[in-house]
C-alpha cells in the first residue's frame, strides 16, 4: 500500500453571473496582484472569486469567498487587501466536498469581523450551487495541477492467515462503531450545510429589504418635497389674493371719496337751475356707475383667475397626498411580505417564535401573525384573551399599578392600593380598580339609580 500525500495546492476560481468564468493557479493570481498580468474582461468591475486549497485527490479542502476590485486597466486596485491565507487558517467548518468538512469563510461565516464586507455568500440553489460547480471544475483538473509523487511504502511481511473468531468479532464491533460515527458526522455536516443555506438566504433577503426601504424612502422624500413646493405656491397665491382684496378695498375707499366730492358739488349747486342740477346728478351717477363697473369687472376677473388657480393647486395637492398614502401602504405591504419570506423558511426548518405577554404567558407566535404582532402587540394579546383593546389596556394599567383610580371631591385620584387581578378576564372596570370605600359608593349610587 502507498501512503497519501498531504500536499495541498492553492488556486483562485473567478465567478461571473453565478458561473465559473476563470480558473487560476495561485502563482498566476499573484502575478495579477503584482500588476504583471491584467484581466481586461473585469476592468472597472468588482468580481466574485474563491480562494481554494486542493489535495492530491483533486478534492477541495478550503474555500474563501471574496470580492476582488479591478481598476479601469484590468489590474487589481491598489487599495484591495484581503488576507486570504489568514482567513483560510481561521475559517470554520463547511460542507463536505469529498475530503471531509471543508474550511469555509464567507459573508455569513467570517472569522475576521472587519473583513466581512469583502466576502460574499455562495449560491446554494439547485443548478447554480457554487460548491457543486467548483467540485466538478476541480475534478476535471483544468488548472493542470501537478502533485509530487509519493514512493510506495514496502509491503508488510506476511502474517498469520488464520484469524481467530474473537478477532473477527472485535473487527465487526469496531466497524459498527466507525459506521455509527460516520453517520453522526454526516448528519452534523448536513445540518451545518442547511444552517449555512438559511444564513445565505437571510442575508440576501436582508439586502433586498434594505434596498426596497431605501427606494421607498427616496420616493417618499421626493413627494414630501413636492408637497412643500405646492404648499409654498399655495401660500403665495393666498398672499396675492389678500393683496387683491386690499386693492379692492382701496378702490371702494376712492369711490367713496369721489361720491362725497360730487355730493358736496351738488349741494353747492342746488341754488342753480333745476336743469343744471339734474344734468350734474346724471353726470355724477353715470361716472360713478362706470367707474364702479370698470373696477368691479377688473377685480372680479383677477379674483376668478386666482380662485381657479387655487382650485387646481388644491386638486394637485390632494392627488399627491393620495399617492403618498398609497406608497406608504405599498411600503408596509412590502415589509410584511419580506418578513413572511424570511420567517416562513425558518418556521419550516423547525424554528419557533415565542413571546411572553402579561396575562397570557408564554405563547408561540406563527410566522403569519408576526406582522399583526409588530403593528400592535397589545391588540394582538387582547384578541388572544378574547377581550377588547380598551379592556386589555385598563387591566394592563391596573396590573402595573394596582391602586384606586376613583376621583375624590378635590378632583384627584384616590390612590389607595387595591388587590392586583392577575387574569385580564377577571378584571372589571369600576370594581377591580376601586378601593372598598369608592366601590361601595359606586354600588350605592347604582342601587339608587335602579
Amino acid at each position: 500500500m502507498g501512503s497519501k500525500s498531504d500536499t495541498q495546492l492553492e488556486a483562485v476560481i473567478v465567478f461571473a453571473d453565478g458561473r465559473i468564468d476563470r480558473q487560476l493557479q495561485y502563482p498566476e493570481f499573484e502575478a495579477v496582484m503584482d500588476g504583471f498580468v491584467p484581466m481586461q474582461d473585469f476592468a472597472g468591475c468588482r468580481a466574485q472569486a474563491v480562494y481554494v486549497r486542493i489535495n492530491a485527490k483533486l478534492q477541495i479542502t478550503t474555500c474563501v469567498f471574496f470580492y476582488v476590485n479591478f481598476d479601469p486597466r484590468g489590474m487589481i486596485a491598489k487599495r484591495w487587501n484581503v488576507p486570504l491565507q489568514q482567513l483560510a487558517e481561521a475559517a470554520s467548518r463547511g460542507p463536505d466536498l469529498g475530503a471531509g468538512p471543508i474550511a469555509l469563510a464567507c459573508y455569513s461565516q467570517c472569522p475576521v469581523e472587519w473583513q466581512k464586507n469583502n466576502l460574499w455568500d455562495p449560491l446554494m440553489e439547485p443548478g447554480r450551487n457554487s460548491f457543486v460547480l467548483m467540485k466538478k471544475a476541480v475534478a476535471t483538473n483544468v488548472l493542470g495541477l501537478i502533485f509530487p509523487e509519493v514512493e510506495p511504502e514496502p509491503d508488510e511481511p506476511a502474517g498469520n492467515h488464520m484469524a481467530s473468531e474473537l478477532a473477527a468479532s472485535e473487527l465487526k464491533a469496531a466497524l459498527e462503531r466507525e459506521y455509527a460515527q460516520a453517520m453522526r458526522t454526516r448528519l452534523a455536516h448536513t445540518l451545518k450545510e442547511q444552517r449555512l443555506h438559511i444564513n445565505t438566504v437571510r442575508s440576501r433577503m436582508k439586502l433586498k429589504l434594505d434596498e426596497l426601504k431605501r427606494d421607498h424612502q427616496e420616493r417618499i422624500g421626493e413627494y414630501q418635497q413636492a408637497l412643500e413646493v405646492q404648499a409654498q405656491q399655495l401660500t403665495g397665491l393666498q398672499d396675492e389674493h389678500q393683496a387683491l382684496q386690499q386693492q379692492f378695498a382701496m378702490q371702494e375707499s376712492k369711490l367713496g371719496g369721489l361720491r362725497e366730492y360730487y355730493e358736496h358739488k351738488l349741494s353747492a349747486a342746488r341754488s342753480d337751475e333745476n336743469t343744471q342740477v339734474r344734468e350734474l346728478e346724471q353726470e355724477f351717477d353715470g361716472r360713478i356707475a362706470a367707474a364702479r363697473n370698470e373696477a368691479q369687472e377688473a377685480l372680479q376677473e383677477r379674483l376668478d383667475m386666482r380662485e381657479m388657480e387655487l382650485f387646481y393647486r388644491q386638486q394637485q395637492e390632494a392627488a399627491v397626498r393620495e399617492e403618498l398614502e398609497l406608497l406608504r401602504a405599498e411600503h408596509e405591504q412590502l415589509l410584511e411580505q419580506g418578513a413572511t419570506q424570511i420567517l416562513t423558511p425558518l418556521q419550516k426548518a423547525g424554528i419557533s417564535f415565542v413571546v411572553f405577554a402579561p396575562g397570557v404567558g408564554q405563547t408561540t407566535l406563527p410566522a403569519a401573525s408576526v406582522a399583526d404582532y409588530m403593528a400592535n402587540p397589545e391588540a394582538y394579546f387582547a384578541e388572544l384573551c378574547g377581550l377588547s383593546d380598551q379592556h386589555y389596556r385598563l387591566w394592563l394599567d391596573h396590573s402595573h399599578s394596582p391602586y384606586c383610580m376613583a376621583i375624590n371631591a378635590e378632583g384627584e385620584e384616590c390612590g389607595v392600593g387595591v388587590n392586583r387581578v392577575t387574569q385580564p378576564t377577571d378584571f372589571h372596570d369600576g370594581e377591580s380598580n376601586r378601593c372598598a370605600e369608592h366601590r361601595s359608593i359606586r354600588s350605592t349610587f347604582a342601587l339608587q339609580r335602579g
